[in-house]
């Protein structure tokens, strides 16, 4: 089931009320903080909790069933910035299904929470420690406590990515992380930092060495490998049935690892021939031509009386129900739904069924199945011989944001200490209300609201303390109810700002006079009431609304431009249908170019005119619009004439633009094909 973001809520218990007289003209604005249908959990101050943004215990899930992992339990680490950038990779979040799965398989499942580096005596009690996409680097006394686990027993699971996929900017990425140095920086995993990195907590401790290659066996490779399925499976009966039913793997721009010592590690997923680079590589990007000597994607080692798995892709794993927002900027986050693709979820379960058996060899050659041959290395991939290919970090950090310094982390993001401000209701109308029939207006406002969120089937009503309804409503004061009661049902979107108002034509009963209530409702709920006055009175003008205004729409070639995390609207004809890649997307095109635009909601077909309004994003090297805030359609138009491009010319220039590309074929795996046509834009799939 989808979660929403905790600035979507609208909870259900009165948290705040507060008056404001405006400009002194006798007109009243009142707004009140709700929550309404959830629990929610009272913050301590930020001396109490210093990592977690929402204060409280880590999640815990149970197990759904008993089985023959009854007792055993897994723990995903919170620590080492796993929810950076567009991360969300904690059990409560972006990594929920896989972690519901896994309760699902009988295991108990707990995220750890501290501010201090891990230690031995945070991981012994648990079966098996799962590190999602580390972005701080371990220093080495967590190092230790590592290889003290798994020597005594436990297990561990890396979850890597991409070379650059630096999502908090600090230089490292997981790749980097978990082998122990810096590409390009290993005299000094420092390199290029400011003195306040460096003086950091963060920092203290962390040394560089060749860790993952010399304990493990393996080395995630600097490689960064595009959009691909992996389906060179290593056989369940030589990989201890891990891979049994998993025939693919899915890859949104991921990594390999290197198999450095095959008595102690073995590779079980590996890439198809010739893979495409990710867009945004900084080198070539695939190392060896894909297959085997690209290295696998997915790898098991044996050290000790543990074990370790590790995956070069954390696009597996992830699903579509992130829980913070960025740490840098404040915006939703927008994840993908991997761990239903492909065999993935498969595979995982499969994974954490070994890692989680505890065994007592200490190597594969004895083991009755074959040895890999160690995947062969450039000299570039040499620890003390790498270099940087570009300088780091990719991006320049968010003004006012750093890494290592939670206090500047945006509020609602995890590790913040500060959460996000509840939504507010009220009303503005004048001191007293007119009495006897006599037509006036309200207005209906909303506060602290996601931008352009919506909420849906409000109702206002007014009644004298002894609940007799005295009002009658209309939107346009004109159309009348024939009774006394709540209006009929309306909705209210925000504004950018997340502000919302809405205006209301009344009258009131003849003969009612002196106190009286102003309710807001949300179907049965009530959001908001306000003790008011009716008295012989006449009718005043409202004051000048505070809303703000949606977007003029631009050129998509400028919303392409603009920075990242920027509130657009553009206007255009969606060349694709919807769900071609995920979820809802779909690409629409004006006349200055194209863009990606990532949703859930609306089904859209090539040729509808759509005007859409959300942020500027950038996943998997692409420029896209996600979150989307709304979606107006208004008719049909032709679709633009494709570009004529030879593959060379396919570039960013061009990117989310119709072309055609014509008589080209494109080998894929399997012996399948891919053949352009040139009578249609579209491509032909051909078996051969």
């Amino acid at each position: 089931m989808k979660k929403i973001l905790p600035i979507f809520r609208i909870l259900s218990a009165v948290v705040l009320a507060a008056v404001l007289t405006i400009n002194g003209t006798g007109w009243t604005k009142t707004t009140e903080a709700t929550t309404g249908g959830a629990t929610t959990t009272v913050a301590p101050s930020e001396s109490e909790c210093p990592i977690t943004a929402v204060c409280g215990p880590a999640p815990h899930i149970a197990p759904k069933v008993v089985n023959e992992h009854a007792g055993k339990k897994i723990l995903f680490d919170n620590t080492h910035g796993e929810t950076a950038g567009a991360a969300d990779w904690v059990i409560n979040g972006g990594f929920s299904d896989f972690a519901e799965g896994l309760a699902e398989d009988g295991f108990e499942i707990q995220e750890l929470r501290k501010s201090g580096p891990i230690t031995y005596d945070d991981l012994k009690d648990y079966d098996v420690f799962v590190i999602p996409e580390a972005n701080i680097p371990f220093k080495q006394s967590e190092q230790q406590a590592l290889l003290d686990y798994v020597d005594a027993g436990g297990s561990l699971f890396f979850i890597g990515d991409h070379y650059n996929a630096d999502r908090n900017k600090n230089r490292w990425d997981a790749s980097e992380i978990f082998n122990g140095y810096r590409r390009g920086a290993f005299d000094d995993p420092t390199k290029g930092m400011s003195d306040s990195e460096k003086s950091s907590a963060a920092m203290q401790g962390v040394t560089s060495s060749d860790w993952l290659a010399e304990h493990f066996g393996v080395r995630f490779r600097y490689n960064a490998i595009g959009d691909v399925t992996a389906d060179r499976i290593t056989a369940p009966e030589d990989a201890f049935g891990i891979t049994e039913g998993v025939h693919a793997v899915a890859m949104h721009a991921g990594s390999t690892l290197a198999i450095l010592d095959p008595a102690h590690a073995k590779g079980l997923v590996y890439l198809p021939e010739n893979p495409p680079a990710w867009s945004n590589a900084v080198d070539q990007g695939v190392y060896d031509g894909g297959g085997t000597a690209e290295g696998p994607m997915v790898a098991i080692a044996k050290r000790g009386l543990g074990k370790a798995a590790f995956i070069g892709d954390s696009s597996p794993i992830e699903d579509d129900t992130p829980f913070y927002v960025r740490e840098d900027t404040g915006q939703p986050k927008t994840t993908y739904d991997g761990f239903e693709e492909q065999d993935d979820a498969v595979l995982l379960i499969h994974l954490f069924d070994w890692l989680a058996e505890q065994e007592d060899y200490t190597s594969f050659a004895d083991r009755g199945i074959p040895l890999d041959q160690p995947t062969a290395l450039h000299d570039f991939e040499q620890p003390a011989q790498s270099v940087e290919p570009q300088p780091e970090p990719w991006a320049p950090p968010n003004p006012g944001y750093e890494w290592w310094n939670p206090a500047t982390f945006a509020a609602g993001s995890y590790g913040s200490g500060k959460t996000l401000e509840n939504p507010t209701y009220g009303f503005v109308h004048q001191d007293e209300l007119p009495a006897n029939g006599q037509i006036f207006k309200i207005r209906v406002t909303g506060d602290h609201w996601a931008p352009f969120a919506e909420v849906s089937n409000l109702r206002v009503g007014l009644y004298l303390p002894g609940g007799e309804q005295v009002g009658q409503f209309s939107q346009d004061g004109t159309s009348w109810p024939s009774a006394y009661g709540y209006s009929e049902p309306f909705a209210m979107t925000a504004d950018a700002s997340g502000h919302a108002e809405t205006e209301l034509y009344v009258r009131i009963k003849t003969g009612a006079l002196g106190a009286a209530n102003l309710r807001l409702k949300q179907g049965s709920n009530n959001l908001y009431t306000e003790s008011v006055t009716i008295a012989n009175v006449a009718p005043e003008p409202l004051p000048p609304g505070e809303g703000g205004e949606t977007p003029e729409a631009i050129a998509v070639a400028d919303a392409r431009n603009l920075p990242e995390g920027s509130v657009v609207t553009v206007e255009g004809v969606a060349t694709t249908r919807t769900g071609l890649w995920g979820g809802k997307g779909f690409y629409v095109q004006d006349g200055t170019g194209g863009i990606y635009v990532y949703q859930q909601n609306e089904d859209i077909e090539p040729g509808e005119k759509v005007k859409i309004t959300g942020q500027t994003t950038e996943y998997n090297g692409e420029r896209e619009i996600s979150p989307v805030y709304r979606i107006e359609k208004s008719g049909r138009a032709d679709l633009p004439a494709p570009l004529d491009v030879t593959p060379g010319g396919v570039a960013e220039a061009n990117e989310g633009r119709l072309v055609r590309l014509n008589k080209v074929t494109v080998p894929m795996s399997g012996g399948r094909m891919f053949t352009g046509r040139p009578s249609s834009p579209r491509w032909a799939r051909t078996d051969q």
